[in-house]
């Protein structure tokens, strides 16, 4: 894997991005993510699949980014350094209104899930190693941002690894 700075342009305000066509197909996630292994993993697949990912490590900072930035969708830890990532739902859902937002957390308790999903989270993924994890959270990220804008849906490959379905593993998400 490519060192993230060294392939992504970096903006003034420290956001690492990765620049894409922006046609019909393209996805852009605000990615809020203290670890930057978990935020280098996740722009990876995301470049792979043709989204850019904004990767950001303060909550504030996050809830504008998503604002002005023009974000699809935002995924976020719980544990933030400024916060968490159910309070910055809230505040997500108070400005940015019906952006999709997807937990994805080391946080396994089921209190925090349901704390998540009180404040407006569309899906909840834990964090573990298992194959194909990060092409269900995109492919899940892609269905809420279609479900909301049905004008930029369209046919696309699967994005799930051979052997994994997304199908064939539960993934917690309010419907």
């Amino acid at each position: 894997m490519t060192d993230s700075a060294a392939a992504s342009p970096v903006a003034s305000d420290g956001a690492t991005t990765r620049p894409v066509d922006r046609g019909p197909a393209s996805l852009t996630v605000l990615h809020v993510e203290p670890d930057p292994r978990s935020a280098e993993l996740l722009a990876a697949f995301a470049a792979h699949v043709g989204g850019r990912v904004a990767v950001r490590s303060v909550g504030g900072a996050a809830a504008a980014l998503a604002a002005v930035d023009g974000a699809d969708c935002v995924v976020t830890e719980q544990r933030l350094p400024d916060g968490s990532g159910v309070e910055l739902v809230e505040r997500l859902k108070r400005t940015a209104g019906d952006l999709p937002v997807v937990f994805h957390t080391t946080c396994r308790e089921e209190r925090m899930e349901a704390r998540a999903f009180g404040a407006g989270a569309d899906a909840y993924f834990e964090k573990r190693p298992a194959c194909g994890q990060y092409e269900r959270i995109l492919d899940r990220l892609r269905a809420l941002v279609e479900e909301r804008d049905p004008r930029r849906s369209e046919p696309a490959e699967p994005t799930s690894v051979a052997g994994s379905s997304a199908l064939s593993e539960t993934v917690r998400s309010e419907e």
